[in-house]
């Protein structure tokens, strides 16, 4: 099997100089870089990834990180609607997949709550196993950001309302999709808009009201602070009775803004079991698209985040956050676009 050594004997060059190129360092001049290419591929030569890990002191390896705000045991599962459906994570590590196409890293999974233990670190920080980190969606404590930094370890941040000043956050804003989710139900005749917001505790509640006031203002449409409904989980039961209870309090909207499929699942539900149709009697519009939205009966208009897109622009941060670690601070928010399915009615 040909060895490093008979790369650099046959091109000429140090065994040093082939371990740049093989590496991908800058510092190779165009012109070596290719030659030393060249006799890699004549040879058949294969980088032994164990001994460069060794010798360069890297992995080759990716951590993503799933954030929690629990960690259920095998015995928890279920498939009805009490379960987050988790596929914002899903679509966003697609997206980092394909980003990370054609490197030579590989990635590791892991999920992570950082509130069950806060001064705890996921494993594969703990135990070096990894060149960088992807921490993806919401939610985590500053604790864990801190302790995070204090590692050095390169990571990004990337998600819903996964910003960072100062670290590198590649992310959706919620406010601005509730924005344009308001927007259409306006545009489109609806003036009794009520939001089913996310749990209180999360970073994104926050963002989620201030555009929904902020949209309804800008068109004179008066807000009511009990029309922003407030589940207790991010799942479609806690929206199923956050609703309901507003509904048998009396009130009437036209439409419905939901914060997320499950939530906009809850609220469905119970709307089918008071015989009350979608789109004729209530329109409803769901934040971040998902293969949910086309399944659901009526098709849900949605507002799409680009979650892969988000995945992939993240992979391309963290690679290049690896090889310059002085690079400046990048802070990207996608735009999101709005898909117009079978759940809004033109009043």
């Amino acid at each position: 099997m040909p060895t490093i050594m008979d790369v650099a004997k046959r091109a000429g060059v140090s065994r040093s100089t082939v371990s740049l190129v093989i590496n991908k360092s800058p510092l190779v001049k165009d012109e070596t870089r290719k030659l030393v290419e060249q006799v890699i591929g004549e040879i058949n030569y294969v980088p032994n990834s164990n001994a460069r890990g060794l010798s360069a002191r890297v992995t080759n390896t990716l951590g993503v990180v799933f954030m929690q705000d629990f960690l259920p045991g095998a015995t928890q599962v279920s498939y009805d609607n009490d379960q987050h459906i988790g596929l914002c994570s899903f679509n966003i590590s697609n997206g980092i997949m394909d980003g990370l196409a054609g490197t030579d890293y590989g990635v590791i999974t892991e999920r992570f709550c950082s509130f069950a233990e806060p001064d705890a670190l996921p494993r594969v920080v703990r135990e070096k196993r990894v060149d960088g980190l992807f921490v993806v969606g919401n939610p985590y404590s500053r604790q864990f950001i801190e302790n995070l930094k204090a590692t050095g370890l390169p990571f990004v941040m990337v998600g819903v309302g996964s910003f960072e000043k100062d670290i590198d956050s590649i992310y959706a804003d919620p406010g601005q999709g509730t924005c344009l989710a308001v927007r259409e139900l306006i545009d489109t005749g609806h003036r009794k808009i009520c939001l089913i917001n996310c749990p209180s505790r999360l970073v994104t509640y926050r963002m989620r009201l201030e555009g929904y006031q902020r949209e309804l203002e800008a068109h004179g449409l008066p807000f009511r602070e009990d029309w922003n409904l407030q589940p207790a989980k991010n799942n479609g039961s806690t929206a199923y009775e956050a609703f309901r209870a507003f509904w048998e309090a009396g009130n009437r909207p036209d439409a419905i803004v939901a914060a997320n499929v499950q939530a906009a699942s809850g609220a469905m539900a119970y709307l089918y079991e008071q015989g009350i149709r979608i789109p004729d009697d209530i329109s409803i519009i769901a934040y971040e698209d998902s293969s949910v939205c086309g399944y659901a009966t009526p098709a849900l208009t949605a507002v799409n985040i680009r979650k892969e897109e988000l995945g992939a622009r993240a992979a391309r941060c963290l690679t290049e956050r690896i090889l310059h670690p002085d690079k400046e601070t990048e802070n990207i928010a996608l735009q999101p676009f709005l898909v117009r399915r079978n759940s809004v009615k033109q009043r």
